[in-house]
């Protein structure tokens, strides 16, 4: 199979996986570093030739990819990158704030210390990140960083609520390397404040930081009125 391993780190924990996953990682990050384009017809018989793998299993990867509505299927026309509207974000981000917060809020009374170390950790590899411009992993990493805040929250269903689009959001945030490449201190500040913020179990300052930082998405990305 040819589809790229990135390091032996990634080999091992690709070789736990379905196949169908690992194709639907794979056109997911194509998708996120513009190797493939919004609104891009994607032919399944090249792609299923180029990665080496059956029609079947890309089929499989696609079927997960326009749950997670990354793609569409028009009916005799094919599957495509879903073309993300400037409407669509807006309804996003409104999520992002009837989900993310009031997740964030339980969040501060639930956090534990290793958490909070945990999250450092993850500040740490931000700032490096930043340093070798590795901004495909950054973003992927910031995802981390809030994943793990909502699954602090203990409400099952405000987690499994806010998977449905994590997918989505991971999308808006590969639109954001030309702003943070001009303001590289910014990305790692926001998310330093908002730790600080859990440390002193601060609910408001937590829900004031978590506004802002999402609203910031919402104003660089051009999708607010």
């Amino acid at each position: 199979m040819h589809l790229p391993i990135h390091n032996e780190e990634n080999s091992r924990a690709i070789k736990q996986k379905p196949l169908g996953q690992v194709v639907a990682d794979e056109l997911r990050r194509r998708i996120w570093t513009g190797e493939i384009a919004y609104g891009e017809r994607l032919l399944e018989a090249e792609l299923a030739a180029e990665l080496d793998i059956s029609r079947s299993s890309l089929r499989e990867a696609l079927q997960s990819l326009e749950y997670e509505g990354l793609v569409i299927n028009k009916a005799r026309k094919g599957t495509f990158v879903y073309n993300f509207t400037k409407q669509d974000m807006k309804e996003i981000t409104e999520l992002r704030y009837l989900i993310e917060i009031p997740a964030l809020l339980k969040t501060t009374s639930r956090i534990t210390d290793e958490d909070i170390a945990y999250l450092e950790t993850l500040l740490v590899e931000m700032e490096r990140l930043i340093d070798e411009e590795k901004w495909y992993d950054l973003f992927n990493i910031d995802m981390q960083f809030h994943l793990t805040l909502v699954h602090r929250c203990g409400n099952s269903r405000i987690i499994s609520m806010y998977k449905v689009i994590q997918t989505q959001i991971r999308t808006f945030l590969s639109q954001l390397e030309p702003y943070y490449r001009e303001k590289k201190q910014l990305f790692t500040k926001e998310h330093a404040m908002l730790v600080e913020a859990f440390k002193k179990r601060d609910v408001q300052k937590v829900e004031r930081l978590a506004k802002e930082h999402i609203n910031q998405v919402a104003v660089t990305l051009d999708f607010v009125d």
